[in-house]
């Protein structure tokens, strides 16, 4: 996860150490606080949870200590750079995946959906073509069959709607400005407080 590609646009993500040796792991995981999300870091993995990839719910030292050695027997063979030690995002936010692609006619194309594990089930997503404007964002979340549940659903509060359109915002620019092929963050986990980008993928 690019964390200075990010930042250089204003995206905000959770506080995350990188980690290449256990001992370096459980360090990690008590500087940053329990509970963590532990990641594996690796070229050859395109969708970590797929493969089994990310432990979610790491409670305690010993948990980070066993749970890098389960990612490094589990992912055995393929080039591991080491795992991304994360602080877990609040139970209630909600996933919603921001990115885009270069369209051969149009230039680069925003998306914006209800993200997560779900994305390719669901198939609740809009695009734009960039630049877009505070306008534009606002029709696209408006365009998502999931957006009822960002207003607040089942007693929980809205998200922070300003934090959301600002975030894809600061992706429209992005998009302009690196020209990817592709690139989306997924999840990108917003409630009322914050939104933030847990993971993220680019290819140029």
């Amino acid at each position: 996860m690019d964390f200075q590609l990010l930042s250089k646009y204003g995206i905000k993500c959770p506080e995350s150490e990188v980690a290449k040796t256990l001992a370096e792991a459980g360090k990690a995981a008590d500087r940053i606080g329990y509970p963590v999300v532990i990641k594996i870091i690796s070229p050859d993995v395109l969708h970590k949870t797929d493969v089994g990839g990310v432990l979610f719910n790491v409670r305690d030292h010993d948990e980070a200590v066993w749970g890098y050695e389960r990612l490094m027997t589990r992912l055995k063979g393929k080039k591991i750079d080491g795992v991304l030690v994360q602080r877990r995002a609040s139970d209630k936010s909600f996933e919603l995946i921001v990115g885009g692609k270069r369209d051969p006619n149009f230039g680069q194309m925003i998306m914006v959906g209800m993200g997560g594990i779900y994305v390719e089930v669901l198939r609740d997503f809009t695009f734009r073509i960039c630049p877009v404007t505070r306008d534009d964002v606002e029709e696209m979340l408006h365009e998502l069959k999931g957006y009822p549940i960002l207003e607040g659903a089942r007693g929980r509060p809205p998200v922070n709607h300003k934090a959301l359109v600002d975030t894809i915002l600061s992706v429209s620019r992005l998009l302009l400005a690196e020209d990817p092929a592709e690139f989306d963050i997924n999840p990108l986990m917003v409630n009322e407080k914050e939104c933030l980008a847990v993971d993220m993928r680019i290819l140029r």
